[in-house]
């Protein structure tokens, strides 16, 4: 389950209720490629709400593992939701094509200053309460009178 960090109710017209909700991504692969770079971006992944894994020369057991991952297993490897790489241009190309080549959902890599940023996620929720008179707590009865009525 992902951690809610933050719910903002938005302006809207009468009759819609918006609400704005920010969640950590989920787990951050670190792979520094320093130990005090690794450090950094997990510090990062867990204050946007995220779960972090550290990999790199020299990393603290507390954060990860001391080692090298090599950039093609990003291709094959299963259970992250985004990497974190602060490396020189062809560290970043294998770690890419790697992520390129993967089966399934899209993973991100964080290469710059915008860790933090894609480290959220964020939903967007619209109800349009017109139909119970803009009263969501009606139109939430109203759909759970139908699902009782539809299993009898």
């Amino acid at each position: 389950e992902l951690a809610r960090l933050s719910v903002t109710d938005l302006p809207g017209p009468t009759g819609e209720s918006n609400r704005l909700s920010t969640y950590g991504r989920g787990i951050v692969l670190c792979l520094g490629p320093t130990a005090a770079d690794a450090t950094e971006q997990v510090r990062i992944a867990r204050d946007n709400g995220c779960h972090a894994l550290a990999v790199a020369p020299g990393v603290s057991p507390a954060l990860g593992i001391d080692g090298v991952l090599p950039r093609g297993a990003l291709e094959h490897m299963r259970g992250f939701d985004l990497v974190a790489l602060w490396s020189d241009v062809r560290d970043l190309r294998a770690a890419r094509r790697a992520l390129a080549a993967r089966d399934g959902a899209l993973i991100g890599l964080a290469c710059g200053n915008d860790l933090a940023a894609r480290c959220r996620i964020e939903r967007h929720i619209c109800v349009d309460t017109t139909a119970a008179g803009g009263n969501a707590a009606l139109l939430a009865a109203e759909a759970e009178e139908g699902v009782r009525i539809a299993s009898m």
